[in-house]
C-alpha cells in the first residue's frame, strides 16, 4: 500500500484568524490542450459530494463546458449560495497517481477548487491528522 502525506496549510482567516487547510496539488489533463495542468490550492473536502472547479479552469480543460450533465450546487461559499455548474468525466493526477473522476464546472469563477468524495477522495483511505497534515493511502 503506498501513502501520500500532505501538510496542511496555514491561511488567515476574517473571523477565526489564522487557520489550516487540507490543500494539496491536483494535476487535471486538459482535453483542449493534450497536457497536464497543476492546480494548486485545491481543498480536499470529504463533505463535499463532487469535486468542483471554477468557470476559467474548466475552460482550459474541456472544448464545451456547457455539454457536460447540468447540475446545481449549494453550500460551496455559504448555505444560501447556489451555483450552476455541468458535470464533466476528467483525467486527474496526484503526484504519480493517475485516475478519472467526475468533476463540475461551475458558471462562476469565485469558487475554489474543491476535491470531493465521488470518485475521487473515495478511492483512498483517507486520515486527518490534528489539523496538521492528512494522508492518502493508495492500495496497490
Amino acid at each position: 500500500m503506498k501513502k501520500l502525506i500532505f501538510s496542511y496549510t496555514d491561511k488567515e482567516h476574517c473571523i477565526f484568524g489564522k487557520i489550516t487547510r487540507p490543500l494539496i496539488r491536483l494535476a487535471f489533463l486538459s482535453e483542449r490542450f493534450g497536457k497536464w495542468l497543476e492546480i494548486g490550492q485545491v481543498l480536499a473536502d470529504t463533505g463535499a459530494d463532487i469535486s468542483l472547479i471554477p468557470l476559467p479552469l474548466g475552460q482550459i480543460l474541456v472544448s464545451d463546458v456547457e455539454k457536460g450533465i447540468p447540475i446545481c450546487i449549494g453550500g460551496v461559499l455559504s448555505s444560501d449560495v447556489s451555483v450552476n455548474a455541468f458535470i464533466h468525466r476528467i483525467k486527474a493526477r496526484i503526484r504519480d497517481y493517475s485516475f478519472e473522476m467526475p468533476v463540475a464546472i461551475s458558471l462562476s469563477s469565485v469558487i475554489p477548487p474543491i476535491w470531493g468524495r465521488q470518485e475521487a477522495l473515495d478511492r483512498f483511505t483517507i486520515s486527518f491528522v490534528q489539523g496538521r497534515e492528512f494522508r492518502l493511502e493508495i492500495k496497490d
